[in-house]
């Protein structure tokens, strides 16, 4: 993807430290993906799967999907685990920040993944602890939707798994095409669910960070691609704020990013999004959790804590109240995540998370969300 003189890594090294000081490790945190640290980390036990052969049920597998690709154009694949006879897919879009030009994609590199060979090994430490936070394990008192079959989406295109394009950002050290191809790497795990799940009624997306935007910018496709299905949408630490229209037009441009196409106005307003889905498809349940003061999307959006906390106010009162099918959850804080939390984690009105999460799943309102 690219090659880097030494001065040019010195340079790096400079902007690196200016990032810091500025703020730019909370960007940085951004980029390790849930539950990951620098280290080394605990793994799920995760197969190669090879063509025709049957997937053992709850079981971890690394299946390929040709023409699926990274930003540096490296191939990456999807990782998926079969229920024991079940018609629900629960598909996991991975987080791990965005980029898009030069300095966030070859300096700063505030984009996840985007300069390795994704693996089965890489799969296996980022799947590791959602399975322990309850999000994807197999255990029916901590997960509700335990039966199901889960597909893991991994995050390595910085374009919020949106983008649709190969584009080149010259200058600063990056060199070669940059893949920015997260909707096409979509399109190409959903032909795989469909051949190796053939049968899905209820698809449940869920979404962490640059996920759970993924969440929304990808639900009409999976809408179209399991026809006659349910869908549903789970967003964690994900508010469509208002971005700067420049840093917008950036993203949509520089991505080749498609909207839904039931977002009419969310060219010029990006926090229309999930309102607008939620007012076309009546019959899906849209959820968002998120900390009040979140610290990673508050600087990433360039306000303080403080102030993310007033915009995130203004943003749920204005598009989250008119809509019955549409829930959010609020803990106070400035962490990320919440869904790492998903067993332990109480929101404002004493609401725990596992609890609204599982409302989410099964329809259910409760005496305090209906007096909402």
């Amino acid at each position: 993807m690219r090659t880097m003189p030494p001065c040019m890594k010195m340079m790096k090294t400079m902007k690196i430290a200016l990032a810091l000081l500025l703020g730019g490790a909370l960007l940085a945190g951004c980029v390790i993906a849930p539950g990951l640290s620098r280290g080394e980390n605990p793994q799920v036990e995760v197969e190669v799967w090879r063509e025709g052969r049957p997937l053992q049920p709850e079981r971890w597998y690394y299946v390929e999907a040709q023409g699926a690709r990274c930003a540096n154009g490296s191939p990456v694949g999807v990782g998926v685990n079969a229920g024991r006879s079940s018609r629900d897919l629960l598909v996991y879009f991975n987080g791990g920040g965005a980029c898009w030009d030069a300095m966030s994609c070859g300096i700063l590199e505030t984009a996840a993944n985007t300069e390795i060979r994704y693996s089965s090994d890489q799969l296996a430490k980022e799947v590791h602890p959602l399975a322990e936070a309850g999000v994807l394990s197999r255990k029916d008192a901590i997960n509700p939707l335990a039966a199901a079959n889960f597909m893991f989406v991994p995050y390595c295109t910085g374009d919020l798994h949106a983008g649709y394009t190969q584009t080149t950002y010259p200058g600063l050290g990056l060199e070669g095409p940059v893949y920015h191809q997260g909707r096409r790497n979509v399109e190409l795990f959903i032909e795989r669910a469909r051949e190796l799940f053939p049968e899905v009624e209820r698809v449940w997306l869920l979404g962490v960070s640059a996920g759970g935007y993924a969440v929304s910018l990808n639900f009409e496709l999976f809408n179209a691609s399991f026809e006659g299905a349910e869908v549903h949408a789970y967003a964690d630490a994900s508010p469509w704020l208002t971005l700067e229209d420049e840093r917008w037009e950036e993203w949509r441009t520089n991505w080749a990013m498609t909207l839904p196409e039931a977002c009419e106005g969310c060219l010029e307003n990006s926090e229309l999004i999930p309102s607008r889905l939620a007012q076309r498809y009546p019959e899906s349940r849209f959820a968002l959790s998120v900390f009040s003061h979140d610290a990673v999307i508050s600087t990433y959006f360039g306000a303080a804590p403080s102030r993310f906390a007033e915009l995130l106010e203004e943003h749920l009162s204005s598009y989250y109240q008119e809509h019955p099918n549409m829930r959010v959850f609020v803990a106070e804080g400035g962490d990320h995540e919440t869904l790492l939390q998903l067993r332990t984690l109480t929101g404002r009105d004493e609401r725990r998370l596992e609890s609204f999460y599982r409302a989410w799943v099964t329809g259910e309102v409760s005496d305090a969300q209906a007096a909402e």
